[in-house]
């Protein structure tokens, strides 16, 4: 590997039917390390070269949001999911 390249880090997964659609999870890990949350939107392209899928997370926010208000509202909506949804039943 040659200075400035980032290591690759391969994964397996099973494609599953979900409906109608295809579907493949992605690695806790790697969701992690791109800052993925529930819900987030991805591109999905065919690499007609390579005859091969490429994944990217879009970025896309409302008008007048701020990227780190709406990180910091999907954190607490992540870590106080449970108790918001108890909150709702009530």
């Amino acid at each position: 590997m040659s200075v400035g390249m980032l290591e690759e880090k391969r994964y397996t997964r099973r494609v599953s039917q979900v409906g109608n659609s295809l579907s493949v999870n992605i690695p806790k890990d790697l969701a992690i390390k791109l800052k993925m949350n529930k819900g987030d939107e991805i591109e999905v392209i065919y690499d007609e070269e390579k005859d091969g899928l490429v994944m990217k997370r879009v970025n896309r926010l409302p008008e007048g949001i701020r990227p780190e208000v709406l990180g910091a509202m999907n954190r607490a909506i992540s870590k106080y999911d449970k108790a918001l949804r108890n909150l709702k039943d009530r």
